[in-house]
C-alpha cells in the first residue's frame, strides 16, 4: 500500500492555488511568524522539530510560487498528477463495482462521508497533517496541536480584525457624555455657561439649563476679570462669568 500523498505547495501555505501573489506572500509571513523559534522556547523536542520541518515546507512553497515561472511549471505538474490519479481512481472503482456489485448504498455514503474534507475540518485537518509530517520515531501530538499549528495564523488575523472593529466602534459612539456638561478645556468662551458645584469650583455646561452665568472669557488671575464680573475655577483654570457665581445653581 501507498503512503500518504504530499501535499502541495497551495496545501502547505493554506491557500488556494487560484491565490494571488499578495495572498501568497500574506500566508507565508503568517506562519513564518508563528513557527519562528522565539515563540516555541518552552515547546517540547517534539514540537520544535516539527516547527523547524513545517518551516522548511513555508519556506520551499514560498520559494516556488512566489516565482511566475516556477509557479506556472509547479502548476503544470500538478495537473499531470491529478489526471493521472484520476485515470487511476476510475480504473479502481470499475474494478470494485464488478468484484462486488451488491455494495449497500449505506456502505459506500458512510465511506464518502468519512473522507469528505470539510465535514469536520478539526479532525479531518489533524488527521491529513499527521500522515504528513510526522516521523515514526516522532513523540506523538494532540490533535489542537496540528490544527494550531495549520490554521492558527488564520484565526489570530480575525481575532485581531474583530478586536480593531470592537474598538473602533467604541471609540466612535463613547464621544457622547452628559448633555449637560460641556468640555473642560482651556480657552472656554460663549455659548458655555458656568455652574458652581462648590465654593468658586465650577463645571462648564449649556447656558440653557441651571447655570451661574455665562463664560466670558480665561484669565491668569482673579483680579484680571472685568469689572462687574466674578471668577469661577474650571479645571484649576480661572475663567469670568457674568452672574452670580458665589452659590451652587
Amino acid at each position: 500500500m501507498s503512503g500518504p500523498a504530499e501535499r502541495s505547495h497551495y496545501q502547505v501555505l493554506g491557500v488556494s492555488q487560484t491565490a494571488s501573489l499578495q495572498e501568497i506572500r500574506t500566508a507565508h509571513r503568517q506562519l513564518a511568524r508563528v513557527l519562528h523559534p522565539d515563540r516555541l522556547a518552552e515547546a517540547s523536542v517534539a514540537e520544535r522539530s516539527l516547527a523547524e520541518r513545517r518551516m522548511r515546507e513555508v519556506n520551499a512553497a514560498w520559494t516556488v510560487l512566489s516565482d511566475p515561472e516556477r509557479r506556472r511549471a509547479y502548476d503544470r505538474t500538478l495537473q499531470v498528477q491529478r489526471v493521472g490519479q484520476a485515470a487511476s481512481g476510475s480504473g479502481s472503482a470499475a474494478g470494485g463495482a464488478a468484484r462486488a456489485p451488491g455494495a449497500s448504498r449505506a456502505s459506500t455514503g458512510a465511506t464518502a462521508g468519512a473522507a469528505a474534507p470539510g465535514s469536520r475540518p478539526w479532525e479531518f485537518d489533524a488527521e491529513y497533517d499527521r500522515s504528513a509530517d510526522i516521523d515514526p520515531d516522532e513523540e506523538d501530538l494532540p490533535t489542537w496541536h496540528f490544527w494550531l499549528l495549520r490554521r492558527g495564523p488564520v484565526v489570530a488575523a480575525l481575532v485581531l480584525a474583530i478586536g480593531i472593529f470592537v474598538f473602533t466602534a467604541y471609540a466612535a459612539t463613547g464621544d457622547g457624555g452628559d448633555d449637560d456638561v460641556g468640555p473642560t478645556t482651556t480657552g472656554l468662551v460663549s455659548p458655555y455657561c458656568a455652574r458652581v458645584v462648590e465654593g468658586r469650583n465650577a463645571v462648564p455646561v449649556d447656558c440653557r439649563g441651571p447655570n451661574n452665568g455665562r463664560l466670558i472669557e480665561q484669565v491668569d488671575q482673579p483680579l484680571d476679570c472685568p469689572a462687574g464680573t466674578k471668577y469661577v475655577v474650571i479645571a484649576s483654570e480661572f475663567h469670568c462669568v457674568d452672574g452670580d457665581a458665589g452659590q451652587p445653581g
